[in-house]
């Protein structure tokens, strides 16, 4: 059994999503997932995690609100949140920023931006697979 580096919450309420950053990710790195931001801030009070990916559209809540919440709540206030969205507009990504968010990408995520991000944020070293040219 390897040793997992990191603990990562995944919050998409689309299961294509989910299952695409879980392939990735689940190698090297715990992997929960919630598909609500009620289900995803419920697991935050009782387990610790590295970082958060997160949705902006989920069914019950906005992705902004729950990254201000993570935020404002001190168990959870320096784990950082990576938005993951369907939205490409700058106003989007702004209102992750203001949120607190540490960073935003686009979907369809580039699967080796989504690596070097979660390296970048967590000071860590998840292999990165070589770009053919």
């Amino acid at each position: 059994m390897s040793v997992k580096i990191a603990k990562i919450l995944i919050v998409d309420d689309e299961v294509t999503s989910i299952e695409v950053m879980r392939s990735l990710l689940q190698t090297n790195v715990d992997v929960v997932t919630a598909e609500t931001s009620f289900e995803a801030l419920s697991l935050l009070e009782k387990d610790d995690f590295d970082l958060v990916l997160l949705d902006v559209d989920l069914p019950d809540m906005s992705g902004f609100d729950v990254c201000k919440i993570i935020k404002e709540t001190e168990r959870t206030q320096n784990i950082p949140v990576i938005f993951i969205s369907g939205y490409k507009d700058l106003i989007f990504e702004m209102q992750a920023y203001e949120a607190g968010a540490a960073d935003y990408l686009s979907k369809p995520v580039n699967l080796i931006r989504l690596l070097m991000r979660i390296n970048v944020n967590l000071n860590i070293k998840i292999p990165i697979p070589k770009i053919k040219k």
